[in-house]
């Protein structure tokens, strides 16, 4: 089977999330006619023949390199891209979630216009900044709780730009699950895009 031309005329939908049991709108968009991704203004390109993010395709499996556990502090593996960060006081490990104007801002679980997480910061301060989209990262200030079941179990806070092992409880909190604690002081992150509002 050759592989699909170049879609040239996208027509996005907005993925959907829950809020308040109702169905609304997020910032992740697929194409009704090809299928690629979207989150905010960057597409992300998927088919049986490649994943491309941005202008960097990956063509096979070697070309991800998933390693262990990273071995000192604020160092992640996984899938970490560059992307425009807003506002970021809160430093490495903060949650970031995808605003109006296609850059990243630090989330928090206190609404859905502040939320759902996406990434988490990689480096201090605003502006060009790597991103950790998936896989693992360790901040030797952390002090997670390891368990079975939902012990584990990493969310947003409500605390603007941190991270929690408490689910959300307040009314109209959102609660978005975004990874599960490794150790004391590395988070698997995996965030969920299907969120649910506390009511």
């Amino acid at each position: 089977m050759a592989e699909k031309t170049e879609c040239n005329n996208h027509k996005w939908i907005p993925l959907l999330g829950i809020d308040k049991n109702k169905s609304v709108p997020t910032s992740l968009f697929t194409c009704l006619k090809c299928g690629d991704l979207k989150v905010g203004i960057q597409t992300i390109k998927i088919s049986r023949f490649r994943l491309d993010m941005g202008e960097l395709p990956i063509n096979s499996v070697a070309g991800i390199k998933l390693m262990n556990e990273p071995t000192a502090d604020t160092t992640a593996s996984g899938l970490i891209i560059t992307a425009t960060v807003d506002t970021n006081a809160e430093g490495i490990g903060a949650p970031l979630f995808m605003s109006a104007d296609g850059h990243l801002d630090t989330a928090d679980a206190d609404s859905n216009t502040t939320s759902p997480c996406v990434a988490l910061a990689m480096e201090t301060g605003t502006g060009s900044k790597k991103i950790l989209v998936h896989g693992v990262l360790r901040v030797d200030a952390w002090n997670w709780t390891i368990g079975p079941g939902s012990a584990s179990l990493i969310y947003v806070s409500t605390v603007t730009g941190t991270l929690t092992q408490t689910q959300p409880s307040g009314t109209d909190d959102i609660i978005q699950p975004v990874g599960w604690a490794l150790s004391d002081d590395c988070v698997y992150f995996n965030p969920s895009m299907i969120y649910l509002t506390h009511v």
